[in-house]
């Protein structure tokens, strides 16, 4: 009877370990209720909400549908600042984050997949006809706007020290930096590459100018700087299996090419990390 009883605790016990790991498995979390919670920010071309249409687009998203038609589920995507893409992922109000360079504290707190789906190429951008920045050499003493909680914010410090930069002037959103560098409330901002060639692109008279694009040595990288998809730290090993299997298929045939070109991303930097001065 005491060996009857022990087996069946045991068997009690096990049930309920295989329950919990279920219920902590993101991934049958997210099958289950049929859609997936993506944290994105606002940066085109990778990524926007068309207002006319309320759809989500962009590099990132043509990317993010895919994966999820490989789960099946559907994808609800969620805006924020890039402040509050961490707590967003860690309180489980998101199930994951596109768009994110690499970044060892980053790292500390969430979970990266493998492969890089593309590489950003961030630039040094000044008010249009500004003369006295022509590269980073010129920074010494003058203030730079950043994104606060971006990858740039960690960049401009490894260029404070680089370059003798006065000060670093933090902003919530992109778009109330720009205003202050067009305004000369701030000298130059670190931007990405990818969002000033494309808004250059969409209006010639674009009132910002490209200054120089940051050469990956000033980062310490032979390379440029990749951006992945991350996720909460317990339980979503197999989604990050997933994303990785579909990502090395879409790779493979050549959809980061494809899908960068569609939104004119002709430098193949872009889909290689291999940073080449023209």
């Amino acid at each position: 009877m005491k060996l009857l009883t022990g087996l069946i605790l045991t068997l009690i016990a096990l049930v309920v370990s295989v329950s919990t790991a279920i219920a902590d498995d993101l991934m049958s979390q997210i099958k289950e209720r049929g859609f997936m919670r993506v944290g994105m920010f606002v940066a085109p071309p990778e990524s926007w909400i068309d207002l006319s249409t309320g759809e989500w687009r962009g590099i990132d998203a043509d990317f993010t549908y895919a994966i999820a038609k490989e789960l099946g589920v559907e994808v609800d995507p969620i805006a924020l600042t890039h402040a509050a893409l961490a707590p967003a992922l860690n309180s489980g109000r998101v199930d994951v984050i596109v768009g994110l360079y690499y970044r060892e504290e980053r790292a500390k707190v969430i979970a990266y997949n493998k492969i890089p789906f593309w590489y950003g190429i961030d630039a040094l951008v000044t008010q249009a006809g500004r003369k006295d920045i022509a590269g980073f050499d010129d920074l010494k003493g003058k203030t730079v706007g950043v994104v606060r909680g971006s990858a740039q914010e960690s960049e401009a410090i490894m260029l404070q020290e680089r370059f003798g930069l006065a000060d670093i002037k933090k902003y919530d959103t992109g778009d109330t930096m720009l205003m202050d560098v067009k305004a000369g409330r701030v000298d130059a901002a670190i931007w990405w590459g990818f969002t000033f060639d494309y808004a250059l692109q969409q209006n010639p008279d674009y009132d910002l100018q490209l200054v120089e694009y940051m050469p990956p040595e000033y980062l310490g990288s032979e390379t440029l700087p990749g951006t992945y998809y991350t996720f909460p730290k317990e339980g979503s090993e197999s989604l990050i299996a997933t994303f990785d299997g579909k990502l090395e298929q879409l790779l493979a045939a050549g959809e980061t090419k494809r899908v960068l070109e569609s939104y004119g991303l002709m430098n193949p930097a872009y889909q290689t990390g291999v940073y080449k001065v023209e």
